[in-house]
């Protein structure tokens, strides 16, 4: 927190201005996920660590948490600019986070590399637009029976609706929504995950802005 509070202001990592506030906002919502994921508590099924990729992760949040919390993981911190990506290299160095990797690029444009496509066990992205637009960018890293994890607030009913239509389209199945309260905080945040139950069509998805501009939704 103190390395992310030092830059946040030259590189905009976080809107957050101080170390309480950070570890409410930032810390508590990123370990938070595991009330939703079991699996990364329990770690992988096999000889294998659990994937585990943070598409848009800014400064780190949450995966930098994640992986300090849960050496069992496999993080790639996914972020499009360059500046914030040397942020978190840095970081990774500084803490000798070994189970932690950034990558520089679009979620638009990696998603279609085979070597992250479908590759995925968990996929958390943060507040990037609507859930529908949320779908688009995270699902198709997502491995079949993966699951993309999201944190949003409530209440969510119009929002659901909305992108029940894409998280169909992107092979989505059940998607359930967990509340969870953080101290000081007016709003009931929750995490919203959507399991993977089939493969996402090669289209998706699409090319970069198309997903925040005109989301998948039934019209």
């Amino acid at each position: 927190m103190q390395l992310l509070l030092e830059q946040r202001g030259r590189i905009n990592l976080t809107g957050v201005r101080d170390s309480a506030q950070a570890e409410r906002v930032l810390l508590l919502e990123s370990i938070a996920a595991v009330v939703a994921v079991p699996e990364l508590r329990a770690g992988s099924s096999n000889d294998n660590a659990l994937r585990f990729l943070d598409v848009g992760t800014g400064g780190g949040i949450p995966g930098i948490p994640l992986a300090i919390a849960y050496p069992h993981l496999s993080v790639t911190l996914l972020e499009a600019t360059r500046k914030k990506v040397d942020f978190l290299e840095q970081t990774v160095r500084a803490l000798t986070i070994e189970n932690a990797t950034p990558l520089w690029g679009r979620a638009e444009e990696l998603a279609h590399a085979a070597e992250h496509r479908e590759e995925y066990d968990v996929v958390t992205i943060r507040a990037v637009g609507s859930l529908a637009t949320v779908a688009e960018l995270a699902i198709p890293f997502c491995r079949i029976d993966g699951m993309l994890v999201t944190f949003k607030t409530q209440p969510l009913a119009g929002e659901m609706e909305e992108a029940r239509h894409a998280i169909d389209v992107l092979g989505g199945g059940e998607v359930c929504i967990t509340p969870f309260d953080l101290p000081e905080l007016p709003a009931q945040h929750c995490l919203v995950t959507v399991r993977k139950t089939t493969h996402t069509p090669k289209q998706y998805p699409r090319r970069s802005g198309r997903p925040a501009r005109q989301p998948l939704i039934r019209r």
